[in-house]
């Protein structure tokens, strides 16, 4: 697929989710298409992955399913990122978590490691903070929009601390992983993505404040 004309598609994609999720005659349907959306994004990262190899591949699946190990834990003992639920919108799961949130870890870590990668930061420990701090502040925005729209639920509907926190250090591990393996790598691809992510969800909580 041409990159140009893929780009331009992905904000389109983005853009008819974020204004559709809020129209009241269409906003069933694209709330249903929100993990496809998942699974279309993760799959476009895999396929133009700058640095393609068998042992990328491995390694990114392993993120991967690592991550989703992490949330079943998480929800089965509420010690991790606090007591919480997943609702039915991301689909298909396995032990009370959808298979769709390991795909959405390791598509955050890709495209947060290649804007990492365009800034000028010494050390392995800095570039993984960079990015676990990157997640972290689009997990400020998802939050409020997940519970929206049912992402997942929180106990008392409150959101913890301890939950951000969580996130930066189990983002830190996996950024740490992937810039160990030498694969971060710049892509203005991946840079498009992460923006997209950081205004789809920034763009939902405006709609939100203005109950559109």
């Amino acid at each position: 697929m041409n990159p140009v004309f893929l780009k331009r598609f992905l904000i389109v994609l983005y853009a008819s989710g974020l204004i559709g999720m809020h129209v009241p005659a269409v906003s069933a349907t694209f709330i249903s298409l929100v993990p496809l959306t998942l699974w279309f994004t993760g799959f476009i990262c895999f396929w133009y992955f700058p640095k393609p190899s068998i042992q990328a591949y491995i390694l990114l699946a392993a993120i991967a399913v690592v991550a989703w190990m992490l949330e079943v834990a998480g929800v089965r003992t509420g010690q991790i990122f606090g007591e919480y639920a997943y609702g039915r919108t991301l689909g298909y799961q396995v032990i009370h978590v959808p298979i769709t949130i390991g795909i959405n870890w390791i598509l955050l870590v890709m495209v947060t490691g290649a804007v990492v990668a365009e800034w000028n930061v010494g050390g392995k420990i800095g570039r993984a903070a960079l990015g676990a701090g990157l997640m972290t502040a689009l997990d400020v925005l998802i939050e409020p929009v997940a519970v929206h729209f049912d992402f997942w639920q929180w106990n008392n509907n409150n959101i913890p601390v301890q939950n951000f926190i969580a996130w930066w250090v189990a983002s830190f591990f996996f950024h740490w992983v992937y810039i160990s393996a030498d694969l971060p790598a710049k892509s203005s691809l991946f840079r498009l993505i992460a923006a997209l992510q950081f205004l789809f969800f920034l763009g939902h909580w405006i709609l939100m404040q203005i109950n559109l």
